[in-house]
C-alpha cells in the first residue's frame, strides 16, 4: 500500500482519484465512475478519499436524487496545482513511454515557457511496436515557432520516431472554444503532459470558463 504523503497531504492512491478530472476537468463524475476510471477496487476507500478531497476544497460535491456528483472546485485558487500534481503521477506511471526520446526535443528548446504534450496512440496506451510518438508543443503567443519546429526534427532521427505540431497558446484556446471538432479538442481529451502542465491547464480552464465542455 502506498503511504507516501505529497506536500498537499494526500497519498499517491488518493491523488490518483483525480485521474478522471485530469482527463476531463469540465465534467462531473459519480463515485462509481471515479472508482472505475481511477482503477480502484475498494468502494470504501474511494468514498472516504472523496470525502477528504471535498474537505480539502479540491473537489466540490453535489447531490442529484440519491447520487453524489463530484467536480473540480473552481472556487479554489489551487485547483490547477492539484491537477498538475496528479498529471505528474500519471506520467511517472507510464514507463512504456520513451521519455528519453522526448528529452532530445526538449534539450533543443532554449525557452522554458512551453508545454509538450503526448497525444495519439501513446496517450491512449494503445501504441504498437511500430507506432510513432505524436506530440504537440504549445508556445507563448509572442514567440516564433521556428526554434520549436527545428527541435521537433530531432524526432525524425529516433526510434520510435516522434512527430507533431507547434501551436501558440491563442491557437489552442481558439480550437477549444470553436464549435467544430478539431485537433485541440482531441488534445484535451487524450493526452499525457511531459512538460508545462500549468500553462496548459490555464488555457484549458480559460476555455472552460468560456463554454468549452469537451
Amino acid at each position: 500500500m502506498d503511504r507516501a504523503i505529497h506536500k498537499n497531504g494526500l497519498t499517491k492512491k488518493e491523488m490518483l482519484l483525480l485521474k478522471p478530472f485530469v482527463k476531463e476537468p469540465w465534467k462531473d463524475f459519480t463515485t462509481s465512475e471515479i472508482k472505475v476510471l481511477a482503477g480502484k477496487k475498494s468502494h470504501h476507500f474511494v468514498f472516504e478519499a472523496l470525502k477528504k478531497l471535498v474537505s480539502m476544497g479540491i473537489l466540490a460535491e453535489t447531490r442529484k436524487g440519491n447520487i453524489n456528483f463530484y467536480r473540480i472546485n473552481f472556487s479554489t485558487a489551487q485547483h490547477i496545482s492539484y491537477l498538475v500534481q496528479a498529471e505528474s503521477i500519471i506520467k511517472e506511471e507510464r514507463s512504456d513511454i520513451p521519455y528519453n526520446i522526448l528529452s532530445r526535443i526538449i534539450e533543443k528548446i532554449k525557452s522554458p515557457f512551453f508545454t509538450l504534450i503526448i497525444c495519439g496512440s501513446y496517450a491512449e496506451k494503445k501504441q504498437k511496436p511500430k507506432s510513432d510518438i505524436d506530440v504537440a508543443i504549445i508556445i507563448p503567443n509572442s514567440e516564433p515557432k521556428k526554434q520549436y519546429e527545428i527541435a521537433l526534427r530531432q524526432g525524425d532521427l529516433t526510434v520510435p520516431e516522434a512527430h507533431g505540431f507547434v501551436f501558440t497558446q491563442d491557437e489552442l484556446y481558439q480550437m477549444l472554444v470553436n464549435n467544430e471538432f478539431n485537433y485541440g479538442k482531441e488534445l484535451a481529451r487524450k493526452h499525457i503532459i511531459v512538460q508545462g502542465a500549468e500553462q496548459y491547464y490555464k488555457i484549458l480552464f480559460e476555455a472552460i470558463n468560456h463554454g468549452f465542455k469537451g
